[in-house]
């Protein structure tokens, strides 16, 4: 229907002789197109898609006419993009509530102006030790810059003591950490150990700190034995005093043990050298690791900031002297709790300093500042926040649950439930409760807890000391859960916000522009997956190598995982260390380094643009244009215009699919079913049909097409040819013969298009019964043979013109597809 409509608008616009081809080649489309699938030619193929590109190229040139598959699709579109405009403000509030939520209980700026200052001190502070003994020096050391002189500095910045216990409420300026941050409790010392029994080296108090260490043994012992056992009097070689717990398996003093203990000075001998390096969690795996959850193998000790700078430096001191740190230790920390109310929120922040020593004799440093607010609202604007993020998030979750169980109604719940949508959706979903309950964590559990702990110590006031550690252990206990759940639910919100990310593209997907963007990306995987397939062992067979070579010599290589992130480097910045890596082995630094860079970074990198290119040029010529965002911007603001008159895109769909009887929609059509519809949604409408009947039409004119066409057409040619010179020779033997008159037969049953052809014509002269044959053309002969001979010359006239046609309309066709192959 679609060919031969084509052809009628064709025939009525041409004139005869044009309408007599179109006529023809309509017939030949209908012929092609009742043929089955199977039994179709290449030609009959090309012949029916030529009708369906006249038919709506046709249409598409016309006002107010559309074909109804056409305008089906057009109007499904509209659908879709409504559907997609009224999820997309919902889509914005959800993600800008949930970012200005999250963004209101943190203060990222304030934070990071107060942990950098912390960080570039103790980085400055370490990064210098290169011993165990250096370490120690720069713990006791009181010098400016040092351990001491940071944390235990009992003098404001002019030389004054600082006042302890203001009021009740103030606790005063004792403790301070860069004049702002001030010390909460104690400062704890931990250390890890392969063996849990006893070890230190013997030792003589002579001052009353000192002796009271030593008979309690305070961290020289697990803290299980140190927290269940009695305490018991211990000699130490000065005065005798009532210490803290011991551990049973410590024998009694010998006498070569009391020898032993004449000094309480070490030689540098004593302490097994090792290098301090800044670790990183890629390390932390080949390092000896001990769980925190364990305490049988776990030895601390307390500081008090109440104490003076020279009584602190005293108890290091015992420390270091009796080897706290020798080679079973496997890690270090130093932890405490610092508070700041002068920037912002009050916020509590912990500090933990960590040593790890490995068995190659070197030791990591590392630090981690966690920041926990005893503020949860940032005024009203974050309850508001968190208002609108709570209310989005039961009404996205409701809306999923009537999806969910209008699916098991209809026996699609199956399906439902197999669909990436639906499981992202899902997600989305399970992740913001989440946050939600890491929320109320931090109201009503971790923020109330460490509040308390902190008003306990707080009322203990600068008297804190051995006898009130048991709310010091209360303040780390409730500040390690506070400060560990709220960087979880740190990271939680982050990715979070990129999951919401995803939500935004089903809403553009509905823009024809937009979609082309999204339908690259999914378009794209399956060639990037077979890239990754080649890529993948290509580079891990780098990242052995490169580990091989470079690994003993450079930290970046040491481990799988550091070698892998580095080659990731190299391949984004294609920048390298070339003189550490050949400084050994340059021959096969060299190799390595120069074919990772020929064969990764400019051909593999390179690769992936290319495939991301074509693929966006094929899904951009395949897809359909559509109207521009502005454009369907102004669309929705003519339609929020006239909302009261704008028939609803759904109910037009509906009116189209009750068309099925009619092939063509027009102008009265939708006059005739919508009266109120506006003159403006008329326009638009068919001017959205006729841009897809032209994109559909031009769809069809690709290079593939039209070599498929040219074929078809080429042979047709050569059949026509052959036609021809059959008609020639047979007019050389017996004129009659090719002689054609084409006449209709109008058996009154059919239409025209479709009536059969008589191919003889119907002027057929009349011989006498046994006449004598006429060899020559004579003027005087019969009537009839003069009208033969005419006929005869005008059709060879005629034949001769349509010879002449057809080889110039070949030599186009040659003329085309050579320029064609020059293009390819």
């Amino acid at each position: 229907r679609l060919g031969a409509r084509g052809g009628v608008s064709l025939v009525v616009a041409g004139s005869a002789r044009r309408a007599c081809g179109c006529l023809a080649a309509m017939a030949w489309i209908q012929k092609a197109a009742e043929l089955e699938p199977k039994d179709r030619k290449m030609a009959d193929d090309v012949g029916v898609a030529a009708g369906f590109v006249l038919t709506l190229d046709n249409m598409a040139g016309k006002d107010g006419v559309a074909d109804r598959t056409t305008a089906q699709k057009v109007a499904r579109r509209n659908v879709q993009r409504s559907t997609s405009c009224l999820v997309l403000p919902l889509t914005v509030a959800y993600f800008v509530s949930f970012i200005t939520s999250v963004r209101l209980h943190e203060d990222i700026t304030n934070v990071f102006f107060l942990e950098s200052a912390i960080r570039d001190r103790l980085d400055a502070m370490f990064m210098e030790v290169d011993t165990v003994e250096a370490l120690w020096d720069v713990l006791t050391d009181s010098g400016q810059g040092k351990f001491s002189h940071m944390f235990f500095n009992d003098q404001d910045m002019y030389g004054y003591p600082q006042a302890p216990n203001i009021t009740e409420e103030i606790w005063g300026d004792r403790g301070m950490v860069m004049n702002y941050n001030q010390i909460q409790g104690a400062i704890e010392f931990k250390q890890w150990r392969r063996s849990f029994k006893d070890f230190g080296l013997p030792y003589n108090c002579t001052t009353p700190i000192t002796c009271d260490l030593c008979y309690s043994n305070e961290g020289f012992q697990t803290i299980d034995n140190f927290v269940a056992r009695a305490p018991i009097a211990r000699e130490c070689g000065g005065e005798r005093r009532l210490g803290g717990p011991v551990d049973d398996q410590r024998e009694p003093m010998t006498e070569t043990d009391q020898e032993a203990r004449a000094t309480d000075n070490l030689d540098v001998d004593d302490f097994h050298p090792r290098r301090l390096h800044m670790g990183r969690s890629e390390l932390r795996a080949a390092l000896r690791e001990a769980p925190s959850a364990r305490i049988n193998d776990t030895f601390r000790f307390w500081v008090y900031p109440a104490e003076t700078r020279s009584e602190i430096a005293e108890r290091l001191n015992y420390y270091k002297a009796r080897n706290w740190i020798d080679d079973d230790t496997e890690r270090v920390e130093i932890a405490m709790y610092l508070m700041n109310s002068e920037l912002g929120r009050t916020r509590v922040e912990q500090l933990t300093i960590t040593f790890r020593l490995s068995d190659a004799g070197s030791i990591y440093y590392e630090r981690d500042i966690q920041c926990y607010f005893l503020q949860f609202f940032y005024g009203t604007a974050s309850m508001g926040a968190d208002l609108m993020f709570f209310v989005m998030l039961v009404l996205n979750t409701a809306h999923r649950v009537y999806v969910l169980w209008r699916s098991f109604l209809q026996s699609k719940l199956f399906s439902h439930l197999l669909k990436l949508h639906t499981a992202c959706e899902w997600l989305m979903i399970m992740a913001g409760w989440w946050v939600l309950y890491g929320y109320y964590q931090m109201l009503f559990v971790w923020g109330p807890s460490l509040v308390d702990a902190l008003k306990t110590v707080h009322q203990q006031g600068w008297s804190l000391g051995p006898d009130r550690i048991q709310d010091v252990e209360a303040l780390f206990l409730h500040g390690h859960a506070a400060a560990e759940g709220l960087g979880n639910l740190r990271v939680t919100a982050a990715q979070y916000s990129i999951l919401l990310m995803f939500r935004f593209f089903v809403s553009f997907e509905s823009q024809p522009r937009l979609a082309v963007v999204l339908n690259t990306m999914k378009n794209v995987l399956t060639d990037l997956f077979h890239f990754l397939v080649v890529f993948v062992p290509t580079t891990f067979a780098y990242v052995i190598a490169g580990s091989l070579i470079f690994g003993r010599r450079l930290e970046g290589f040491t481990t799988l995982t550091e070698s892998l992130g580095t080659c990731f480097r190299i391949a984004m910045e294609s920048e390298y260390e070339w003189e550490d890596m050949s400084a050994e082995y340059f021959g096969a630094a060299a190799m390595w380094a120069w074919s990772y860079l020929l064969l990764v970074v400019l051909l593999f990198l390179n690769l992936v643009l290319a495939i991301i290119l074509d693929v966006y040029n094929e899904t951009r010529e395949s897809s359909f244009p559509g109207e521009t965002l502005l454009d369907t911007i102004g669309q929705l603001m003519k339609k929020g215009y006239k909302f009261r008159s704008w028939v609803p895109d759904r109910a037009l769909e509906g009116q189209l699919s009750d068309l099925a009887c009619e092939d063509v929609v027009d102008m009265s059509t939708l006059q005739e079913r919508f009266p109120r519809m506006p003159e403006a949604q008329r326009n638009a409408f068919f001017k959205a049909c006729s841009a897809e009947m032209k994109w559909e039409a031009g769809k069809h004119v690709h290079k593939s097409a039209v070599l498929k066409l040219v074929g078809s057409v080429m042979d047709t040619l050569d059949t026509a040819h052959q036609s021809v010179d059959k008609a020639v020779k047979a007019r050389s033997s017996n004129p009659l013969a090719s002689w054609t008159c084409p006449k209709m037969d109008h058996d009154g049953q059919h239409d025209f298009l479709f009536s059969h052809i008589v191919t003889k014509g119907y002027k057929h002269p009349s011989f006498e019964k046994n006449a004598a044959a006429i060899d020559t053309y004579s003027r005087d002969g019969p009537e009839w043979l003069q009208d033969v001979w005419q006929l005869l010359i005008q059709q060879k006239q005629w034949i001769e013109y349509t010879n002449w046609h057809l080889q110039h309309m070949q030599w186009r066709l040659e003329a085309e597809a050579d320029s064609m192959e020059v293009e390819a």
